[in-house]
């Protein structure tokens, strides 16, 4: 084997925390996203949840098909790989432009949508598509480079928890700025907001370049392996063949239609049940965050304890099942403030150790493949992703629906007024809030217990089975 290729690159941790930066431009974005655009369109805008729904329903289609196809064409390599690396031309092409895109989801026509529905539905189609091909183009690639980048299991601890703190330092950033400009029923301000929110993610976007270039070692490992490279659809047929990875799925679904169906119920708790000022939002998204922080160190030392991710992350879900039941029941604020800390608390498991068994299920791909072809997989995982937000927005619409809820209304006198049944209007926010994620998540977490048999026994084997094969 080449000399160069048995020493594992150890990144600086400055490198490394530059790294760790797209983990808070990802978690700013996809926050304010989740929390604001659906309540935007349907309460501010007052176009009709179904109608949102449906343009949710096809920006989701276009991510089924345009995630893993991403993940397989820049899984390839070209010509200029040898001097700019696989994944940084890629990344770049997709961080920047996707900071001024998100934009474009906050500035739909001036059309009233009760008067013409389709040019508000068509733009929501066109930027969300256009917002998620930048941001896939972009994560897609930096998902596949952790396992090469980071490749001992110390590094990768070191790296996810980086991450993790820069993650929760974007978390109320992402929980501040918003409030600070709008106003739940002035439309223009969202605008601003959108503004202000684009400026930070440039900014951030040039933090965290530095930490995307792959070195010399790196990139002469994606020459190593002499198998043929798979056609798209024998990838994505093997990738979903694997069933470790249907249970990291299963698992990470679960807990995003958790997080989506918290950020998005927010507004309309703090507007319509509280009765309260876009600045609880701080509050409310503050004491989530304390929870989550003051949460790390003691799933971190339970990990340590058990040293079975594993087992780890199914106490982390179940006590995730619980947190999220009970937030369906808060009353006012003081009871919004405890459950949302108790909820932080739960979360703080899931968000410390699925970077974590990700990163042992593409080690396994690389063995059974015995190729560096991960982004496909990484693909099909974030479409997984994207369909937990298609699912929250879905649910969002039918129980609307069904509970009489008026797009338009924006406070709860409006509610009450527009409404026939303004108190169900009012469940049915609970219920998307808290009950059916929390379903959700339950049969998630049973279907990882079924499937999922990474033990610290057979991680161990397959890191052997790489050295082996030149990984």
């Amino acid at each position: 084997m080449n000399e160069k290729l048995e020493k594992i690159p150890v990144p600086s941790t400055l490198n490394t925390i530059s790294y760790g930066f797209n983990t808070f431009f990802s978690q700013f974005i996809y926050m304010v996203f989740g929390t604001y655009v659906f309540f935007f369109y349907e309460v501010v805008v007052g176009l009709g949840s179904l109608y949102v729904m449906f343009a949710m329903i096809i920006y989701t289609i276009w991510d089924s098909i345009n995630d893993p196809l991403i993940g397989f064409l820049t899984d390839r390599t070209f010509p200029f790989t040898r001097k700019t690396g696989k994944r940084f031309p890629w990344i770049v092409a997709g961080i920047i432009p996707a900071s001024f895109v998100f934009i474009l989801l906050f500035n739909p026509p001036t059309i009233d949508p009760s008067v013409n529905p389709w040019p508000t539905f068509g733009w929501i189609v066109f930027s969300t598509c256009l917002f998620d091909s930048l941001t896939s183009l972009c994560f897609v690639n930096v998902s596949g480079l952790f396992p090469d980048k980071f490749q001992t299991d110390e590094a990768r601890r070191k790296a996810q928890g980086i991450q993790i703190s820069l993650g929760m330092i974007a978390m109320p950033i992402s929980f501040t700025i918003p409030p600070l400009f709008i106003k739940f029923g002035e439309r223009s301000t969202y605008l601003n907001m959108a503004i202000a929110c684009a400026l930070l993610l440039f900014v951030v976007a040039l933090f965290t370049l530095p930490g995307m270039r792959e070195n010399e070692v790196i990139i002469e490992r994606y020459y190593v392996s002499k198998e043929k490279s798979e056609g798209f659809i024998s990838a994505l047929k093997s990738s979903l063949k694997q069933s470790n990875f249907l249970g990291y799925i299963a698992i990470s679904f679960g807990f995003q239609v958790v997080t989506q169906s918290l950020t998005g119920s927010i507004a309309y708790s703090v507007n319509f049940i509280l009765r309260s000022s876009e600045y609880f939002l701080i509050v409310l998204f503050a004491s989530f965050l304390t929870g989550g922080i003051i949460s790390i160190p003691f799933w971190l030392a339970l990990a340590k304890r058990l040293k079975n991710n594993r087992k780890s992350i199914i106490i982390g879900a179940i006590s995730l099942i619980i947190a999220t039941f009970i937030i369906t029941f808060h009353y006012d604020e003081l009871s919004s403030i405890i459950f949302n800390f108790i909820l932080g608390f739960a979360m703080g498991n899931l968000w410390t150790l699925l970077g974590l068994i990700f990163a042992d299920v593409m080690d396994e791909r690389m063995v059974i493949t015995k190729k560096d072809q991960r982004g496909a997989t990484v693909g099909v995982g974030t479409f997984f992703s994207r369909l937990a937000r298609g699912v929250q927005v879905a649910t969002f619409a039918i129980v609307h629906q069904l509970t009489g809820f008026i797009e338009g209304a924006t406070s709860y006198e409006e509610l009450a007024a527009l409404s026939p049944t303004p108190e169900l209007a009012l469940l049915g926010i609970r219920l998307h809030m808290g009950v059916i994620p929390c379903i959700i998540l339950s049969i998630c977490t049973l279907i990882f217990w079924k499937i999922y048999d990474l033990t610290p026994e057979k991680s161990s084997e397959i890191k052997m089975k790489m050295k082996e094969i030149g990984f």
